[in-house]
């Protein structure tokens, strides 16, 4: 039985604090699994950007929540990045996908909507 995962990505906000930036990133789970033991990683293209952390753990998330993971990052300029989500569906069924690459502007806020299917 194949697992269709479905995550909408949505890049909330850039904040400067403390000479780093805060990324806050809202995922959705517009699929009908539930989606358990998630972790959540960003990855840059470009160099001279650095993720503080391996990633974030997500424990559960059900069909049509949301939850909001933040990553804390160094980087000087725009920058070239991306999202990958890997856990378990419907159970103990493993999947793993990433999002396409997207643009992240380091100012005092940005938007970015991204459907993933």
């Amino acid at each position: 039985m194949v697992v269709k995962v479905r995550l909408e990505f949505k890049l909330l906000s850039t904040t400067k604090i403390a000479g780093d930036h805060l990324l806050t990133l809202n995922l959705k789970n517009v699929g009908s699994s539930i989606l358990k033991n998630m972790v959540v990683r960003l990855h840059s293209l470009v160099s001279g950007f650095s993720v503080v952390g391996f990633g974030r753990f997500v424990y559960a998330l059900i069909p049509s929540a949301e939850v909001s993971v933040k990553f804390r990052v160094s980087v000087s300029s725009l920058a070239r990045a991306y999202f990958s989500v890997c856990g378990y569906a419907s159970g103990d069924q493993y999947f793993s996908m990433e999002s396409p690459i997207m643009e992240i502007p380091i100012k005092d806020a940005a938007e970015h909507d991204m459907l993933l299917t």
